[in-house]
């Protein structure tokens, strides 16, 4: 019997172009903090839910859809991503540095 390997999991990687051509398809969560998000709002259909309430509020997150959780530089999302992973049963995605690519889009 081999032994689990806890924290060695990874998200699925994102399609950028898919998520690109259809942020529609994908339930967005932003993990920044609120005064982040006022400063520059990067999803308008974004649900926020900073990290550190992540845990307690991921039944908020409908699961019709995949996720795809984002957060200012990746650092929070890597987090985030692990998180919901074990409290949703859809894919989970880490945007993660790609986010940068999206700021001041206001998609």
């Amino acid at each position: 019997m081999q032994a689990p390997t806890y924290g060695q999991q990874q998200s699925p990687k994102i399609n950028l172009q898919e998520f690109r051509e259809h942020p529609q398809d994908f339930t967005i969560v932003d993990l920044r903090h609120a005064s982040e998000v006022k400063d520059d709002e990067i999803f308008k259909e974004a649900k926020h839910i900073p990290l550190p309430e992540l845990a307690d509020r991921a039944g908020e997150i409908k699961e019709d859809k995949p996720v795809v959780v984002h957060c200012a530089s990746g650092y929070r999302s890597a987090i985030g991503a692990s998180i919901l992973e074990k409290a949703v049963d859809v894919p989970v995605y880490d945007l993660g540095e790609a986010v940068k690519e999206f700021k001041g889009s206001g998609s």
